[in-house]
């Protein structure tokens, strides 16, 4: 598939539950080429020559496998993500690109939760190479769009939506997100819809169901403590969220992959 000018070849795509053991150093397998990495649950960190990063759930991370990378995870937290390891025909530009910055090694791009989901369920049956690809492009697209400088207001209201996504279950007064970023609630409200396209109650209720929707098919939870977990009181309206975001009640959208475990796609 063609993204940005790059001709991009995925090799494998694979959603990882990570025993608590984990650990993986990617000179020991003598692979090639790169990895794509998005974080669904927990942290990992890397080390790859004298930097540390630590991603945590919505963050990716691009590897470029002609570099040693040590990565570990807390095995009382094991991580859970999603991984694309690709061939690219203009590996020494894209290498280039990644240690000048250019293309971030680590980022966290807006709704790239969302169509992480819509692959995941697109690919759920076994599809040919032609229809990954198509799914594929637009997560590629996202990674590999030359990023331009971001503006002070757009690293603030980042941080906050990587802090939602990181803890849906907490609350996020408007007061306090307008304090914490130096602006007037009103100045907060019109650059956070700019950035993300909706407001922060808003982001906030899909940071949750998202959650939930990973909760309900990867845990033993039932409806009830989910609910509990990202903090709602009333399972009524748990429940309501859920529907409108989802189209179905949480009872609903687990009981529909109990019937067929297979349908997840690993």
């Amino acid at each position: 598939m063609n993204v940005c000018g790059f001709q991009i070849e995925p090799i494998f795509t694979v959603k990882d539950n990570l025993d608590p053991g984990w650990s993986w150093i990617s000179d020991s397998n003598g692979w090639t080429g790169f990895h794509l990495w998005y974080m669904f649950q927990n942290s990992v960190t890397i080390r790859v020559e004298k930097e540390e990063y630590t991603l945590t759930e919505g963050d990716t991370f691009l590897f470029d496998l002609a570099q040693n990378h040590r990565c570990s995870h807390n095995p009382q937290k094991p991580a859970s993500m999603f991984t694309v390891y690709f061939h690219c025909d203009r590996s020494l530009e894209l290498q280039n690109m990644l240690q000048s910055g250019k293309v971030p090694r680590r980022g966290h791009p807006a709704l790239f939760r969302a169509n992480m989901e819509l692959f995941e369920q697109a690919v759920r049956p076994l599809n040919s190479q032609t229809e990954i690809e198509m799914w594929l492009a637009p997560i590629f697209y996202q990674i590999l769009s030359p990023q331009p400088e971001p503006s002070p207001s757009h690293s603030v209201i980042a941080e906050i939506c990587r802090a939602m996504d990181a803890e849906p279950q907490r609350d996020f007064p408007l007061e306090l997100l307008s304090f914490e970023s130096g602006y007037s609630p009103n100045q907060f409200l019109r650059l956070f819809r700019k950035e993300t396209g909706t407001t922060p109650h808003a982001y906030l209720i899909a940071a949750r169901i998202a959650r939930a929707r990973h909760l309900l098919l990867f845990s033993d939870y039932t409806v009830t403590q989910i609910a509990q977990i990202l903090g709602y009181s009333d399972l009524n309206h748990f429940s309501s969220q859920f529907y409108r975001k989802t189209g179905c009640y949480p009872s609903q959208y687990a009981a529909q992959f109990q019937m067929d475990p297979s349908a997840v796609h690993k």
